[in-house]
This record gives C-alpha cells, structure tokens and sequence, in this order.
C-alpha cells in the first residue's frame, strides 16, 4: 500500500502512449517502470489529458511486439 506522505514519482501519459517523467525531464519506456516496481520505488502514471491515475491500466498492458534491436517479432 503506498503511504501518503512519501512522495511519487510523477509520469504522464500523452495521447500517443509515450510516458515522460516529469521530475527528470526524460522519456520512459513501460519496462523502466516494472524495474521501479522491483526496487519499491513509489510512483503514479497519470493521463496527461485527464490528470485520472492510469497507473494499473499502463502496467497491465501487453508489451509491444517490436524488438528494441530492430529485429521484428511475430
């Protein structure tokens, strides 16, 4: 359970799906983000349009079927 007075890393989620860590000026990808959960690191994923918590909704999407080395995966 996340206790209130720690504070969260705030990310946004724009309308094309890209997450960008407000605090550190930086884009994310969805596996920096199962990294944080391994190391408790508390943070909320918010949508950029609505300010609603969509932080489940990103972590219990499926990961894209593209291979970060350029090979494609079927």
């Amino acid at each position: 359970m996340h206790d209130p007075n720690t504070p969260s890393v705030l990310i946004k989620r724009d309308a094309g799906q890209r997450l960008y860590d407000v605090g550190l000026r930086r884009y994310l990808i969805v596996d920096d983000l199962y990294a944080w959960q391994l190391m408790a690191v508390p943070f909320i994923v918010r949508d950029a349009n609505s300010g609603e918590d969509v932080t489940a909704a990103v972590l219990a999407a499926p990961p894209p079927l593209h291979d970060p080395s350029g090979a494609r995966t079927f």
